[in-house]
């Protein structure tokens, strides 16, 4: 749910909202049923310019009905999924189930391959050539904005291909880094993977 205070803002999106469906479909009906005085040639009589005149023709039938699907899909969609203010909708999706959903799978297919690794001391992972892969796009997803996609670092961001560590290289170190961050400066990683 959002995180407002007040009621104000789901009834002012559900208004709005419902509104622009309404006056779609207030259009449609006033321009069906109003019918201009058409003159013998089938124009409304307004000139302009000295010779550009305004047709009489209804809408093309297929964009009325285009109006109407339009309308008609709205309303269904905004029946089934949640988009009138803090109304959930009728399939019960949310857009936090849907993250949620996705992470549960990844995890599932993911847990195996790092099981493998869960155990095994930095050292060994370093040289295997597997995890090597792994930590390559690991760190070219989640690292090389900052760090620069050699690891030499980028303007303001410490250079990680040096022997010069400002925390600690050792690997305890580099995974309490990586796992809580360092305040104000680089934001932890535990949560990502």
């Amino acid at each position: 749910m959002s995180d407002f205070t007040s009621n104000f803002w789901s009834v002012f999106v559900t208004a709005v909202t419902l509104g622009g469906i309404v006056a779609c479909g207030l259009l449609l009906w006033m321009a069906g049923r109003k019918k201009v005085m058409a003159t013998s040639d089938n124009t409304t009589g307004h000139v302009w310019d000295e010779d550009l005149v305004e047709m009489n023709n209804p809408l093309p039938r297929w964009w009325v009905w285009m109006f109407v699907i339009t309308i008609v899909f709205g309303l269904a969609y905004l029946a089934a999924y949640p988009g009138l203010g803090t109304f959930a909708g009728k399939l019960g999706w949310t857009q936090l189930g849907e993250y949620q959903a996705e992470m549960d799978k990844a995890k599932a297919e993911l847990a195996p391959l790092y099981a493998r690794f869960a155990d095994m001391k930095p050292e060994d992972m370093a040289r295997d050539p597997q995890a090597h892969a792994i930590g390559e796009r690991l760190f070219m997803n989640n690292c090389a904005q900052c760090h620069g996609s050699d690891a030499r670092g980028s303007k303001g961001f410490p250079n990680l291909a040096d022997g010069d560590w400002l925390h600690g290289g050792t690997p305890d170190k580099i995974r309490e880094t990586i796992a809580q961050g360092r305040t104000g400066v680089m934001p932890p990683m535990a949560a990502a993977g």
